[in-house]
């Protein structure tokens, strides 16, 4: 029997429960790389000071999506992968955790393990995080057998399953030739000049998509928390498209497979709607992340199997 971890960032099913999530994911030295005492003083000020405008946010997009939707990828792989496989989900900072459901395999003898973060660009801040939650997990135990999915960005099946979305996207809203905005979540410039690739990657997987897709594309950047953070920021790049008069657009949110606050709120609710209202950009839409879709399953069968 094998083991296959799918392994997110988590979610909150009430105020209290996005309160712990906040809590716990800015005390992560992998998220806030400094001293144990700061990270810890920030995280509790932080946490108790955003989560009741981000809950506001969840109750507009009808709560966090990412739970239920990991729980039907991993059954939807289950039922691919059949027996000879035992298929979990664990999440970063919500429970399951990840210390919780390898011990699960531990405890059933299930000793060769395969750990594929969904994150398709590795970055410190996500796929490390992981790592080393994997790493504390699994040190006493000399007998498993860990495989590690760094990142797929490039993975040919990846490709295919943003490239089918986004031309059938393009059908389905009689656009003749728009412009692909690769938006995708921001990462502190600190990390990359410590050699974090995630911007690297990003820019590979949007340049390969559009190949793919047929489409003219640009790279832009959301959810920032300061100018030391990278760019462009994907409002500015849709006002640079507004002033060239192209009129056309569609916005891949790149760095996510499962729809999340920042998809259905922040690309949904605000920026589109900015667009549209601010930048008069009338022919402007978000391509939607199906649950467990098919080539996303078939993805995660080959990289399985590949291993």
């Amino acid at each position: 029997m094998r083991g296959i971890l799918l392994v997110d960032m988590g979610g909150a099913n009430s105020p209290k429960e996005l309160k712990l999530f906040l809590k716990r994911m800015f005390k992560d030295p992998f998220i806030l790389p400094f001293g144990k005492l700061g990270r810890n003083l920030l995280s509790f000020i932080i946490s108790n000071i955003r989560y009741k405008k981000s809950w506001k946010k969840y109750l507009l997009i009808g709560g966090s999506p990412i739970i239920k939707s990991t729980e039907q990828l991993s059954m939807s792989l289950q039922n691919q992968l059949g027996n000879g496989y035992k298929v979990r989900y664990a999440f970063s900072y919500s429970q399951p955790f990840i210390n919780d459901i390898i011990g699960q395999f531990i405890a059933e003898q299930i000793n060769d393990i395969t750990i594929i973060p969904l994150y398709p660009q590795s970055s410190f801040s996500t796929t490390s995080s992981v790592a080393a939650d994997v790493k504390n997990a699994v040190k006493w135990n000399e007998n498993l057998n860990i495989t590690f999915v760094k990142e797929f960005y490039n993975h040919e099946l990846y490709l295919n399953f943003w490239s089918n979305l986004i031309l059938n996207h393009i059908k389905n809203h009689n656009y003749t030739k728009p412009i692909l905005v690769f938006s995708a979540h921001s990462i502190p410039l600190a990390l990359v000049d410590k050699g974090d690739t995630y911007p690297k990657a990003i820019e590979a997987s949007a340049r390969l998509i559009a190949e793919k897709a047929g489409c003219d594309y640009i790279v832009a950047y959301q959810s920032s928390m300061s100018k030391k953070w990278i760019g462009p920021e994907t409002k500015q790049v849709l006002k640079k498209i507004a002033e060239e008069g192209k009129n056309e657009i569609v916005i891949i949110p790149i760095s996510f497979v499962n729809e999340n606050l920042e998809t259905l709120y922040d690309i949904n609710t605000d920026i589109i709607p900015f667009a549209k209202n601010m930048l008069g950009i009338k022919n402007i839409s978000k391509v939607e992340i199906p649950v467990a879709n098919e080539d996303f399953i078939n993805l995660l069968k080959d990289i399985v199997i590949g291993k």
